[in-house]
């Protein structure tokens, strides 16, 4: 599990909180403490300036009715979004590796009053998605932590609805004041081809977001 514990968008920690000590407190499993912490840097108001959660969802198109999977979750931070646009009739699986990480969602959307939200506790090579649920799956910077990505693709295509899309945002494969080390970001060319045995193809691309790219794939 330590190569995964910074799935719930890592990179937002490592932006807000630092990155040595980030990489170093989620190589671990959360004590209460670090959960808060990470949910804090997850959540900073700073965060939206250069994620722009908001243009993304609109440029998502998600329909009343529909069924996202939301892959590293977190807080719920996208989470929240979706279930707000796809509304009563549709869902949003939570997926995150973290159950306190889930715990806290959960209580965000009982607040909230969102009862088309379902936390789903993955593992690192397994989002556990029931077959055919979904007609959109999300990833925002949690890619470049999932260890064997080969064979977690294919459980994503089972998770598809037909017509179904595979959307990911991550951070350019160069310096930048934030996200993760150089070593681990994923080119935007090397994750176009390596979804390609998987039969993904680009439907749409989009350059708004300064430090990441936006790619809405589909089959």
């Amino acid at each position: 599990m330590k190569h995964f514990r910074r799935f719930a968008g890592l990179a937002a920690s490592i932006m807000l909180a630092g990155a040595a000590v980030a990489q170093t407190a989620h190589q671990q499993h959360h004590p209460p403490e670090s959960t808060r912490a990470y949910i804090r840097s997850l959540e900073d108001p700073r965060r939206s300036e250069w994620q722009k959660p908001d243009q993304v969802v609109k440029h998502l198109g998600l329909k009343p009715g529909e069924a996202v999977a939301d892959i590293g979750a977190g807080s719920g931070y996208f989470t929240l979004r979706f279930a707000h646009a796809v509304g009563p009739t549709g869902k949003v699986y939570a997926v995150d590796v973290d159950q306190g990480m889930l715990d806290y969602l959960k209580g965000r959307a009982k607040k909230g009053h969102l009862a088309n939200i379902e936390p789903v506790l993955a593992e690192p090579h397994d989002p556990k998605l029931p077959s055919a649920s979904v007609d959109v799956i999300f990833v925002c910077d949690t890619l470049h932590h999932i260890p064997d990505r080969a064979t977690y693709y294919p459980l994503l295509v089972r998770a598809l609805r037909p017509g179904g899309r595979l959307v990911n945002i991550d951070f350019y494969k160069k310096p930048l004041p934030l996200g993760p080390p150089l070593e681990m970001k994923i080119a935007k060319e090397d994750m176009i081809e390596e979804v390609k045995p998987a039969g993904f193809h680009v439907l749409k691309e989009f350059d708004f977001l300064p430090y990441q790219y936006f790619l809405i794939f589909g089959r």
